[in-house]
């Protein structure tokens, strides 16, 4: 019928139930995660974020006066802050990247000096 633990379509578990048999010590087998439902929860979670960034941007649209380094200019509040966001997160992000191209070069050189070593 298939692996111990998993009934086919019409099989009944040894308690008399419809639901999935327990493998011997009443123990239901994990499942474990994988990168695919890694990645859709990801999706999902960034997909709820998005739309709560949306209603804050569409409830925030009275332009406001916005003057950075002698430029100024008129700007809807809500694109404002996000762009602001957006550039924040840039500079971490340029941060993150630096520190880890750095330490990858730090590790090359280690195993570059064990190789020879």
């Amino acid at each position: 019928a298939g692996p111990p633990g998993l009934q086919g379509p019409g099989e009944v578990s040894p308690d008399g139930g419809s639901g999935p048999a327990a493998p011997s010590g009443g123990a239901v087998p994990a499942v474990p995660a994988t990168r695919a439902s890694a990645v859709w929860t990801a999706v999902v979670v960034g997909l709820v974020l998005l739309a709560v960034v949306l209603v804050f941007i569409l409830q925030n649209l009275q332009d406001v006066d916005v003057s950075f380094f002698g430029a100024r200019w008129r700007i809807p509040l809500g694109v404002d802050l996000l762009l602001a966001a957006v550039l924040g997160g840039l500079v971490t992000v340029t941060a993150g990247a630096v520190r880890l191209l750095q330490l990858r070069r730090v590790a090359r050189r280690h195993a570059k000096g064990r190789a020879q070593g």
